[in-house]
């Protein structure tokens, strides 16, 4: 057996925003989540059809999705920012357990709060369940001044205009040293 004279170049963890184009990769990525992170991302344990739907039904226009791509081009963690009716944001997050504790979650949300300041977005939330101690944990590292509300932490903070450029989409942001 022979090999090609060259070597075919290694693919790096990647965190790019994701369009229209991803709604399958996203469909995958919370199919694959179990039920305890399903429940801990939606409030619910929420079954499979359900979750292909609210992948169908994703709004590009109006929402801003990024996601952390695994070298064998799986999306591992996923990050989603939408609209609410008072002119702030809510964050939601998801990281699939093989790639938890890798900071891929805190690296999704310090790209989304400049991608949200670049566009003008002043005031962004979290909501999460209390017994989500790795939410709450993360939403603290991000700035939030969290609230226990019962059986969640909610979370809010402002955001000054913005110092960098976030990304379109489309473009994608290499990762060095992951």
């Amino acid at each position: 057996m022979s090999w090609p004279s060259q070597t075919p170049p290694r693919r790096e963890w990647e965190l790019r925003r994701l369009s229209g184009a991803d709604v399958e990769a996203i469909a995958r990525h919370w199919l694959s989540l179990p039920a305890g992170a399903r429940y801990k991302r939606f409030g619910h344990i929420l079954p499979d059809a359900t979750l292909q739907r609210f992948a169908e039904d994703l709004d590009f226009a109006s929402d801003i999705f990024c996601g952390m791509m695994s070298p064998d081009g799986d999306l591992v963690a996923l990050a989603q920012a939408a609209p609410e009716w008072d002119g702030a944001w809510e964050l939601s997050f998801s990281v699939l357990p093989r790639a938890q504790r890798n900071g891929f979650a805190r690296r999704l949300g310090e790209r989304m709060l400049r991608m949200l300041a670049a566009q003008g977005a002043r005031r962004v939330r979290l909501c999460c369940l209390a017994s989500n101690l790795p939410m709450t944990s993360l939403a603290n590292a991000l700035g939030f001044a969290m609230v226990r509300d019962n059986v969640f932490m909610r979370g809010e903070r402002e955001l000054e205009g913005p110092s960098i450029r976030g990304l379109r989409a489309g473009q994608s942001g290499r990762l060095r040293g992951s």
